[in-house]
C-alpha cells in the first residue's frame, strides 16, 4: 500500500464500526473512499458506520488485530450514529472533537462467549478485510490502467459531461461480486472468472498493437493481485501467455 498512498504513520485514520456487535470491525489508514465502498458491500450482510478518527483527538490507536476490543463509552452515542437502525445502507461521520464521546478499549464482544457466534464474527471480519483489499486494488489499478478500457472511459466521460447513463465500472462489477458472494473462497473464484472474461473480451477486440494490450492487461492483473498480497492465478496467466495475437 505504501507504494500508492502517503505514510502509514498519519495520525488520522478510519474505522468501520459494526452496530450489531458494538465494536470496530475494520481499520483503514489509507483511503476513506475504499473503506466506504467496503461498507456499501457489507450492507447486504451487516449494518456499519464509517468513522473518521482525527489525529488531534488523541485517540487510542486501533489496528486490525485489536479493533474488536474498541467501542464507545456511551450507548446513546451509538444509537445516534445509526439513525436508530432505520437505515441499512452505511453512513459516515467524524468523531466529535469536544471529548463528549469517548472511544475505549473493552473486553471482546459478549458474542464471543458462544463459539458459533464467535466464529461467525471472525469470518465476517476476515471477509470485510478481504473486501477492503479488493476495493483498494480495483480502484487504484482501474485508475492507473484506464487507457486499456477505451469504451469504459468513453462511457464515464459521457456520463458526467453529457448526463448520459453510465455503464457499470470495473469497481462496481467487483463490488457486485463481493456483495453476493458468501465467503472469501467464493469471491476469489468469481473474481478470477471476472478477470478471465475481461481479458478474453479485450484481447479479442484489439486489432491494432495487440502485443501492447496484452502487456497492459497483464500488468493490470498482476498489480491487482499484488495489492491483494497474492499472485496471478495460473488460469489467468495461461490465457495471457497463450493468447493468439
Amino acid at each position: 500500500m505504501e507504494k500508492y498512498y502517503p505514510s502509514y504513520n498519519s495520525n488520522t485514520y478510519y474505522g468501520l464500526y459494526s452496530i450489531p456487535i458494538r465494536r470496530f470491525l475494520l481499520v483503514d489508514y489509507y483511503n476513506i473512499f475504499a473503506l466506504f465502498n467496503t461498507a456499501r458491500v457489507l450492507s447486504s450482510k451487516i449494518n456499519t458506520v464509517l468513522f473518521i478518527l482525527p489525529g488531534q483527538n488523541r485517540l487510542p490507536k486501533m489496528n486490525n488485530d485489536n479493533c474488536l476490543r474498541f467501542t464507545f463509552q456511551h450507548n446513546r452515542f451509538q444509537s445516534e450514529t445509526t439513525g436508530h437502525n432505520i437505515k441499512q445502507s452505511p453512513t459516515a461521520t467524524i468523531l466529535r472533537a469536544d471529548l463528549s464521546v469517548k472511544l475505549i478499549k473493552a473486553n471482546l464482544p459478549a458474542e464471543f462467549d458462544d463459539e458459533d457466534r464467535r466464529k461467525k464474527i471472525l469470518e465476517t471480519q476476515s471477509y470485510a478485510q478481504y473486501i477492503n483489499s479488493c476495493m483498494h486494488a480495483i480502484m487504484l489499478t482501474s485508475m492507473i490502467y484506464q487507457q486499456i478500457y477505451i469504451e469504459q472511459e468513453h462511457n464515464e466521460y459521457n456520463s458526467f459531461l453529457f448526463n448520459k447513463p453510465q455503464e457499470p465500472t470495473l469497481t462496481t462489477k467487483i463490488m457486485n461480486i463481493l456483495s453476493f458472494a458468501n465467503d472469501i473462497n467464493e469471491a476469489q473464484s468469481q473474481i478470477k472468472t471476472f478477470w478471465l472474461n475481461l481479458i478474453t473480451e479485450n484481447l479479442n477486440q484489439r486489432i491494432f498493437w495487440p502485443e501492447k494490450w496484452q502487456r497492459e492487461l497483464q500488468k493490470h492483473c498482476k498489480d491487482f493481485y499484488e495489492i491483494l498480497g497474492t499472485t496471478v492465478p495460473i488460469e489467468i496467466q495461461q490465457i495471457l501467455d497463450n493468447a493468439k495475437i
